[in-house]
């Protein structure tokens, strides 16, 4: 776990429940952790000063308002990166002791899965909606993407963060593979036009219709 969480593996389970439950009270995240109010106070204190959490209170009408817990930005961001680092070892690992076409062969399972989760309602639309939607579920997943219809049958998909960039890093061929998922996912040509590796703002991507 990365220093920067201060404490222990614990004040990251903290994090990871109170993404998951959204807006938990102490109560409820003690509760889900199975600790004291008490214990869970004590990682809040802790994770408040780093900023990776805050509180808010809620009135309920009668009685003391209840404190409610959020995860901020920040530790959004910190998450990635540690999940990033462990993808990282373990790709590390892999080509280590098996080598490259197992980390290939990997990438290609993660690409089939992604069709499946991503391919639901794009069978019916209009190439031009197919990539909108994309966009839209790209930023839902931390992309921060925007695509834009530049020409004829000529599409524009930028990028300007990548959860995959540490892997990236070592392992270019991830790139390709995301430019292989864009083809599958949409039925068009796809070829990259630019990398944050290429001194870019982010990634760029050309998607053509097929004729």
């Amino acid at each position: 776990m990365a220093e920067s969480w201060g404490s222990s593996r614990s004040s990251l389970r903290v994090i990871e429940e109170i993404k998951k439950m959204g807006n938990p009270s102490l109560s409820e995240l003690a509760r889900e952790l199975g600790i004291s109010k008490t214990a869970v106070l004590k990682h809040v204190y802790s994770l408040e000063r780093q900023g990776f959490v805050e509180r808010s209170y809620v009135a309920t009408g009668r009685g003391r308002p209840i404190c409610r817990i959020s995860v901020t930005e920040n530790a959004s961001g910190e998450l990635q990166n540690i999940y990033q680092q462990i993808a990282q070892e373990a790709l590390s690992y892999i080509e280590e002791n098996f080598g490259c076409s197992l980390i290939n062969r990997i990438m290609e399972i993660r690409n089939e899965k992604l069709i499946v989760r991503y391919s639901e309602g794009f069978s019916d639309l209009e190439p031009v909606e197919m990539v909108k939607k994309l966009e839209n579920i790209r930023n839902r997943e931390g992309y921060i993407a925007e695509s834009d219809h530049i020409s004829e049958g000529v599409y524009e998909l930028k990028e300007y963060n990548c959860p995959l960039i540490k892997i990236a890093e070592k392992y270019r061929t991830a790139c390709e593979f995301e430019r292989k998922f864009f083809e599958s996912l949409l039925g068009m040509d796809v070829t990259i036009a630019k990398t944050v590796f290429d001194d870019a703002r982010g990634c760029t991507f050309i998607l053509k219709e097929k004729y």
